[in-house]
């Protein structure tokens, strides 16, 4: 991942995988306010979908443009699709699990076969195997699923733990007076628009997160928890985000890596703002390069006197909740491989001169060189 993610444009993901399962966000992000064209890439594993993205984004960053890139959320390596801003053009991959068909076919969705390149009689003496690697694949989902939603259930009992000893008040004249701060106290009649940008997965290499949000920034606010399943970050993030709606500005959202009802990072491009959750990593390297900060400690809006007696449990259900994350993300490196031994099998039986030879056309005719 390291080689993508050195290219400048900005890197977010489009999908998650969560308690409810795997969700898309590919009708968000491609949609038509964003993107007048979107060319559709299909094809099957290992056939050059995220190599010919990958190719796009360099030639696109050599002709003076800013592409978006968005990696697979499972496979933080590979790309799912990425945007030029300039050119309101998208290339996104259309095959499962976030397949998408043309609306207005050949006019906006152009469909690009990599399927062409195949040996399909070739492809047909491996069958089995295929369907065998389909199934590990599917199974092991399954439980990354089952996973995430029995580590929901710790957080749950976690909050319910703390509930009565929120200081909701406190959290949102916080919020309010931040935002009064950020946004001034004037609200329009017109909402400001939000468009989703995932900055954080869940997926085969770790708990993967893109700070794209802060590099973009000139100003970044930092939320720090007191422990985990608290959700008084996301509450401050949402009540924050909703000012700005009501004042007219435009943000970007992200959701939670493993549940879609929960803001993690916002970003104001009107004033060059972020606000996020506290990694000490990325507050240091805001601080090498002068970047105003600031470091909200969540921590203030809990009587913690009140749930020191709660703390045996709340350990315990922590301790739970961490061991379901790790067997979701070890379940999650399962299907990796399996998906990586289905490429293999895709790769011996496909021409990839003949994939070259799309690629470069393609890229010829959405930059325009």
């Amino acid at each position: 991942m390291d080689d993508l993610y050195t290219q400048s444009g900005t890197h977010f993901f489009a999908a998650s995988n969560t308690k409810e399962g795997f969700i898309s966000y590919f009708d968000k992000i491609f949609d038509e306010n964003e993107c007048d064209k979107v060319y559709i890439i299909k094809g099957g594993p290992g056939c050059g979908k995220s190599t010919f993205m990958k190719k796009l984004g360099l030639v696109a960053e050599a002709n003076g443009f800013h592409p978006e890139y968005f990696h697979c959320s499972s496979d933080p390596s590979s790309l799912d699709g990425i945007i030029i801003k300039e050119k309101k053009t998208a290339v996104i991959d259309g095959t499962n699990p976030h397949t998408l068909e043309p609306k207005f076919a050949g006019a906006r969705e152009i469909i690009i076969d990599l399927g062409a390149a195949w040996n399909t009689d070739k492809l047909y003496e491996n069958i089995k195997e295929i369907k065998r690697l389909s199934l590990v694949k599917s199974n092991c989902y399954y439980d990354c699923y089952r996973f995430l939603n029995s580590k929901s259930v710790m957080e749950s009992l976690v909050y319910n733990l703390i509930f009565q000893h929120i200081f909701f008040d406190k959290l949102d004249r916080s919020a309010l007076r931040l935002s009064k701060k950020l946004f001034g106290t004037k609200q329009k009649n017109t909402k400001g628009e939000s468009k989703i940008r995932i900055t954080e997965a869940m997926s085969g290499l770790g708990k993967t997160r893109f700070y794209s949000f802060e590099k973009m920034s000139d100003y970044c606010i930092f939320l720090k928890e007191p422990f985990e399943g608290c959700r008084l970050a996301h509450m401050f993030m949402s009540a924050v985000h909703e000012y700005a709606k009501k004042s007219g500005f435009a943000s970007y959202v992200s959701k939670s890596s493993d549940k879609k009802d929960e803001i993690n990072a916002l970003y104001f491009p009107d004033i060059k703002t972020s606000i996020s959750l506290f990694d000490e990593s990325i507050v240091n390297d805001c601080d090498r390069k002068f970047k105003r900060c600031k470091i909200v400690n969540c921590a203030r809006f809990l009587d913690t006197k009140a749930i020191s007696h709660t703390k045996p449990l709340r350990k315990f259900y922590c301790k739970l909740s961490e061991n379901m994350e790790k067997q979701a993300l070890e379940s999650l490196e399962l299907a990796g491989k399996a998906h990586a031994d289905t490429e293999k099998i895709y790769r011996q039986c496909t021409c990839y001169k003949t994939v070259e030879k799309i690629t470069s056309d393609y890229i010829k005719k959405i930059i325009g060189t």
